[in-house]
This record gives structure tokens, sequence and C-alpha cells, in this order.
């Protein structure tokens, strides 16, 4: 037999030569396959109340050149701190909006889940599932996080996410820690784009953990696949996370970016205001069979499917899909991040499971044209089911460039500044980030709730809903002169109210303007000139 520089014979070296090849290729058309079918998914109309939140504090920071500190958004309180973990975000967002406008915001927001999902769909063929589980799942997955595909920080977190997975699941099979290095300066961007960079720091020593948890089952016998992390090897996620937690600080607020979600959380259950707090409050069990439908059938999949985690004695996989788990049914802005980290878990059991009920071995790769034409196929062919099923759900056409006709006040904003330009304004909290946007004009009230607002303000907005006597206090406190209100209770009580009076009325808001009695502001200057009068 004659020898050759790698062992091999010249027709098995280029066998394995060829089959590395169309594995590249294969995954390649997988990957390019769900990123252009994930961002069509995710060209969806602007409806989170928040991005204009992010456009109007991101024109400020533009202008001003300096971060946000304060609420400076609002005249009820123009003063109190805020730890505004999101200004590179809407920093970039503001400066992208300068160069494409709305609609091209929505094509960036897309090409990013597009990404995203790539590398989700990436982690599940290197976790070992077929070609077409990784697509239906990664297709499945983003339906389930589609009502999370708004312009805001999150988006660049579900890609985050997606690196961070994707790297800690090379080193579970390789090893070399080094690598894990590359998620520093990733750890560094997501601490200045959103406040869920804690993630970051959890995974890595959550990872460790799990890791040395597999060694010892190891040590006993038990067959564990993929073979365990051991010794210096096992110790180098534990080693990152505390440093990804130093770096963490490198933002303008210091360690405040990872503490102040666990401040919120505390302020949201204490004040007794997570209902009212819009996607912050729990996931409701009645949406599984409507809005999160998709969500639904992916965590069954996960837990039918889960069988196969526990037989690989694969304590990682489970505690990861447990946690995440747990963190969407406790808020419903955490659904896109179960999405994210339970797909590659799903497809890789789902494989598995196909493969032992087909009683028959996976298939060898097929390459050509026409093997990548049928796998187009058969995505379009899921998306099209999906798409059918999310509207069925849903009774809504998600797809657009702009806001949803009649979703926010334009017109009745527009009449204000006409008819009532000056004196301090009232308006519903969902409206407050696109008036400070349309107008630059101090708001009563925005999106942001606890972040930027204390709680006892908050919780007399929704008490004045239904308490004619809390909306006269709010009046004379905070000398309110225009309002822009949308809920019917809320309507109601001003149109009982002596001193408002209703003077247009829009699509979306009623607008009223003070009309009766004397405001807080006057009788004090009277009773100056009085106290001063001879």
């Amino acid at each position: 037999m004659r020898h050759y520089d790698r062992g091999l014979e010249p027709d098995v070296a280029a066998d394995e030569t060829s089959t590395a090849t169309g594995e590249r290729a294969l995954r390649w058309q997988v990957l390019a396959i769900v990123a252009v079918l994930v961002a069509l998914v995710a060209v969806t109309k602007v409806t989170s109340y928040d991005t204009w939140v992010h456009l109007s504090l991101g024109r400020w920071m533009s202008e001003h050149g300096t971060v946000v500190r304060a609420n400076l958004l609002s005249h009820t309180m123009p003063e109190r701190p805020v730890v505004d973990h999101q200004w590179l975000f809407q920093c970039g967002l503001y400066q992208l909006w300068r160069l494409v406008g709305i609609p091209g915001l929505v094509v960036a927001k897309a090409l990013v889940v597009g990404a995203a999902f790539a590398v989700v769909a990436a982690t599940a063929l290197r976790k070992g599932a077929t070609p077409t589980a990784a697509v239906a799942v990664a297709l499945l997955a983003a339906y389930a996080a589609r009502s999370r595909f708004t312009l805001r920080p999150q988006v660049v977190s579900f890609l985050l996410l997606a690196v961070y997975l994707h790297t800690l699941e090379r080193w579970r099979q390789t090893g070399r820690g080094w690598r894990l290095l590359v998620l520093v300066p990733v750890q560094v961007l997501w601490a200045n784009v959103h406040g869920s960079a804690v993630v970051g720091v959890a995974l890595p020593f959550a990872y460790g953990l799990a890791e040395a948890l597999r060694a010892a089952l190891a040590a006993k016998g038990l067959k564990v696949q993929p073979g365990p992390r051991k010794g210096a090897e096992a110790v180098a996620p534990l080693c990152l996370s505390a440093l990804l937690f130093m770096f963490s600080v490198w933002t303008p607020y210091g360690r405040d970016v990872l503490f102040e979600p666990f401040l919120l959380t505390r302020a949201q259950v204490v004040s007794g205001l997570r209902p009212f707090l819009l996607d912050r409050s729990p996931l409701p069990w009645s949406e599984l069979l409507g809005g999160h439908a998709f969500f639904a059938v992916l965590v069954l999949f996960g837990l039918a499917t889960l069988v196969g985690t526990l037989i690989r004695k694969d304590v990682t996989e489970a505690g990861l899909f447990a946690g995440l788990l747990v963190l969407a049914f406790h808020s419903q802005r955490f659904v896109g991040l179960f999405a994210i980290g339970a797909a590659p878990i799903v497809a890789r059991n789902v494989s598995d499971a196909a493969t032992a009920w087909l009683k028959r071995p996976r298939t060898a790769v097929r390459g050509g044209r026409r093997a990548v034409a049928q796998r187009v196929v058969v995505a379009l062919v899921v998306l099209a089911l999906m798409e059918l099923g999310w509207r069925g759900l849903r009774g809504e056409q998600p797809t657009g460039w702009q806001p949803p006709r009649g979703y926010l006040p334009e017109q009745e904003v527009a009449w204000v500044q006409a008819h009532a330009p000056a004196g301090n304004l009232f308006n519903e909290w969902e409206h407050g980030g696109f008036i400070a946007w349309r107008t630059g004009r101090p708001v009563f009230l925005d999106s942001r709730g606890l972040l930027a607002y204390d709680p006892e303000l908050v919780r007399a907005y929704v008490a004045s809903w239904t308490s004619g006597e809390i909306l006269a206090e709010l009046t004379e406190r905070y000398e309110l002169r225009v309002a822009l209100v949308a809920r019917e209770p809320l309507v109601g009580q001003f149109r009982a109210s002596g001193r408002w009076t209703e003077v247009h009325r829009g699509p979306v808001c009623s607008v009223f303007v003070v009309t009766g009695g004397e405001s807080g502001a006057a009788r004090r200057a009277r009773g100056a000139a009085g106290a001063t009068s001879p």
C-alpha cells in the first residue's frame, strides 16, 4: 500500500473532500433559505409604541452629543433620573431613520431578524438536526416570536443571543475555550443596546455548571452525549462569565445596566401595576389557543421530543429549554428569547424522533440545482401554511412598512399643534412617545412606564380612568391645559368634568381643553399678588 501525507488513499481522500464540500454547500443553502424567508416574515407594520420613544431619545442625544440621564420627554417628572440602557440602539435608529425613513427601518429590522434565525438554523445543524427539520423548526420559531418583531432593541438581542448559543454549542463540541472570547465584544454591544444583556452574563455561567454536572454523570458510567467538557475546559465558561460581567460595565451607566432590569421587575410587582404594563405582563393561558398558538406548538414539540435530550443526559439543553420557558410565561417580552433558544434543541430532537419512527438511517446529502429547488419549495409551502394559520388565528394582516391606519393619533396631534400649541398636555401613555417625536412637546406619560416614571404617577393615571376626583387632582397638580384621550372610560370622566370641554373628535382620540374654573397657576399668582398688596 502506498502512503500519502494524510494517510488516505487518493479516492478515499477525494470522497471525504467531496462530502465535506457538499455538507458546507448544504449548510449555506439552509441558512440562506431561513434568512430570506424569516426576513420576509419580519417585514411587519410598526406597531410598537416604544419605537417613537426610541426615535425621540435618539434625536435628542444626536442633537446634544450626550446620553440621556433624566426623563427629558415629560413635563410631569423631567428631573427623574433614568438609566437608558438602550442608548446605542436609539442613536443608531435615529441616524438610520434620517437616511432611509420608517420603511427603511422596517427592512433593516427584517434583515437583523433574518440573520438571527439563520444563526439559529446553523446551531440546529451543528447539534445534528436534519436540514428539513432545521428549516421547518426555524420557521415555526419565527412565527412563535413574530409578535416581538418590532422596531425595538429587543430584535438586536435576538441576534446576539443566537450568536451566544451558537458559540457555546461550538465550545461544547470542540472544547476550544479561546473561541469563547469572541463573546466579549458581543457582550459590550449587548450591554449598550438592551436590558436583557444580563442574559449574556448568566448563560456561560449556567453552561459551565451544566457541563460540570454532565461530567459527574459521565464519571458514574452513564452515557452522556455529546461528551462533556472536563477540567480546564469546563472552567472556561465560568471564567468567561466573570469576564463578561466586568466588560458589561463599559457603558455610560456603569453596572446599573445589569441591575436596572431587576429593580424594574421589583417595582412592577410591588406597585401592583404589572397587568397594566402592556407586554410586560405574564403570558395569558387563553392566548395559547389564539395569538400565541405558534408559541404553544413550539412548546408542545419541545416537551414531546425532550425525551431525546433526557436520553442523552444533556442537562445543558434541558436546563436551557426549561429556563427560557419559565421566562416566557413570566413575561411576554421573553417569548422571542425562548424561540431563539429552544428552536435548535427542538430541531435536533425532532430529527432523532423522525429517524427512529421511520426506522431508517438518514440519507446522504444531496446536491445539485434540483435538490436546492426542492428544499426551497418545501420551505415555501411550510411558510404559506404558517402565514395562513397566523392570519386565521389573529385575524390581521401584519405585513407592511408603516404604522397601521388608525393606530396613532396623527390627525389629533396635528389639530392640537394648530389650535392649542401651548400648555401642559395630558395623554394616554401609549401615545406619549409619538407625540414627543412628532411635536417635541413634553408629555404627561409615555410607554416606558416605571422605567421613567414613579409608580405613584402611573397608579394615579390608571385610577383616573374611573375616578373624576383623581382626574381633577392630576389636572390641578400638573396644571394640565390640553388632553388627548382614547380610552372610553377616561373620555367619560373628561366629559363629566366641569373644567374640560371636548373640542375635537378624531379617529383615535378625543381632544379636550380646559375652559372652566381657574388653573392652579392662576390661583397661586392671584394669591401672591394679594399677599403683597397693601
